[in-house]
Parts: structure tokens; sequence; C-alpha cells
């Protein structure tokens, strides 16, 4: 299988990108190219596409329809620059043996949580995420979130050069490519990650925690507090729009076995109302090992 890897940068992330292009090597892809659209740089192996208007204005689907345009091969694949493929990213992608116009990868977070990645929005359901096996008429794929589309689909529709961050471009992309009759499936077994500790999942929703905090932060918030304290500055956190830390304190205080079933309790409310329970989602206050273990393996491959 023959693949272009197309990735989009502002240029202010320049050692994550270069995570993300070493996770490329490292999948052992017989036939493929790497480009970048935005601001970067020329270098051997690597298809510099200039866009630094584009990327300095955030005009995502600009950038993006300026590197599939010099796409060679089949398999077409799209990433932000801090979206890491795993370690086996590509042998998952090949045990796909079905046919498909886009095929969506599973996104993780450093924390463990899920990004968006099989999820709905504009429906019936809001914004949520699907279990990995569910359908739905207003599914969607995320920006570049790791997925692939055929080059045939990309002849025929692109993204609206004018739209500009937080303006759903992937949605409008999405529902254009679904209008031509194209069906956009998922694959969970092709895992990425989202390299942004500031994002959490709960429930089927997912919060951002504010001033830039990781996953880590409440490492040790509950270590000397009562219940009674854990659960005020819980409301106060979500009463202020705080929700992602919120959620942290409430799964740090289960975690340190802090008055068990209150905060289980508490726990499962918060989930009802964030639409529910997902199947295989999970939080780590130090972040998941695999994740981890990937991040220290392609930094060694730079040394």
């Amino acid at each position: 299988m023959s693949h272009s890897f197309c990735i989009i940068t502002n240029g202010k992330r320049p050692e994550l990108l270069r995570m993300v292009i070493r996770s490329i090597q490292a999948q052992s892809v017989a036939t493929y190219e790497i480009i970048i659209s935005g601001a970067y740089h020329a270098e051997p192996g690597i298809v510099y596409v200039a866009a630094e208007d584009a990327a300095a204005e955030g005009r995502l689907g600009e950038m993006r329809n300026r590197a599939v345009a010099l796409a060679q091969y089949e398999n077409i694949v799209l990433l932000d620059d801090d979206i890491i493929l795993s370690p086996r990213w590509y042998a998952a992608f090949m045990a796909y043996s079905k046919p498909f116009d886009i095929l969506t990868s599973q996104i993780r977070l450093p924390d463990g949580g899920r990004y968006f990645d099989h999820v709905t929005t504009g429906g019936p359901k809001g914004q949520a995420f699907l279990d990995e096996d569910e359908d739905d008429d207003f599914v969607y794929m995320t920006g570049g979130g790791g997925w692939v589309m055929k080059s045939h689909l990309a002849r025929s529709v692109s993204w609206n050069p004018d739209k500009f961050f937080y303006q759903e471009e992937d949605v409008d992309f999405s529902r254009r490519c679904q209008a031509q009759g194209y069906i956009i499936s998922h694959h969970h077994g092709m895992l990425v990650y989202h390299a942004d500790p500031t994002y959490t999942n709960i429930g089927r929703s997912l919060k951002r925690r504010s001033e830039g905090r990781s996953q880590e932060w409440v490492l040790h918030e509950p270590d000397n507090l009562t219940s009674l304290q854990i659960l005020k500055r819980s409301l106060l956190f979500k009463n202020s729009g705080r929700s992602a830390e919120a959620a942290d304190y409430l799964r740090m205080a289960i975690l340190r076995g802090k008055s068990g079933w209150l905060f289980k309790i508490i726990w499962q409310i918060f989930l009802l109302r964030t639409g529910g329970d997902l199947p295989d989602s999970s939080w780590s206050p130090t972040g998941t090992a695999e994740y981890a273990e990937w991040i220290a393996a392609l930094g060694d491959k730079h040394e």
C-alpha cells in the first residue's frame, strides 16, 4: 500500500512535528511520501509546501488543499502537527480488509482518554463520542486526526479555503464528502496520539483544562483534604466552567479511595450529564505508560 502523509503546521511546535515525522518513518511503510504544508522549511525526504500566510491566519483548509494537491499515492493520510502515529498504526491499517472512502483512526490523549475520533455532531445526539462499532448519520472526521482518504475522493472534494480556526472546517468537509455519496468508516485498531495534555475525555464529551494544565496538575491536590473540601473544590471548578478540572478532582479522589461510594456516585452523575459512560474510556493522572514509552522511543531515535 502506498501512502501520502499530509501534515499542516504553523511552525510553532518544531520538535513535536519532528515526533510526528519520526512516527511515520517508524511504520515500515513500503512506499510513502511526507508532505508538509504551512510554515516549515525544505529538507531531504520532505515535500514542503510554503503557506506561511495561511498558517499565520489559521486557514486550515487552504493548507490541507495545498498538501493534498501534491499527493501522488492512493492513500492520503491527514495529520496535524501534534498527531503521532502509534507504533502499530500501519499494521492495523493493513489488517483492515473492507473497502473504504474515508477511514478514521482511534485518537488517544496523554491521560488515556479519547480525542474526537469516531464522533457525531449536528444531529439528535449533539456532539458526542460513539462506540467503536456504532453507526450514526451525523458522523464526521476531525481535522488532521490521522485518518485516511482515497485519492479518488481528493480529486472531487476539497476543503473550504476561507475557513479559519474554530470554524468547523472539518465538519464542513465531512458533510460535502457525504453529500457526494462517500462513506466515513472507522477502524479502532488504527491508533494515533493527540499530544496535547490539556484535553481530557469525560463521558461522551471532550473538555479542555484551563491555564495550560496537563493531567498531572491534580496528582497531589486532594492529598490533605477532607471529603467535604474535595467536594467543594470540585463544585467550584464545575460552577466556574472548568469541567475538566472538576472531573480530574473527582477521578483523583476515587483513585485515592476517598469516601468510596460518595465520589463514585457523584462521578456517575457527572457522566450522565456528559452523555453517559464511554465503554473504552480511561484516565491516568501520570499519563499512560504506552504513550510515554512511545514518546521516549521516538526521542531516542533523534539522538
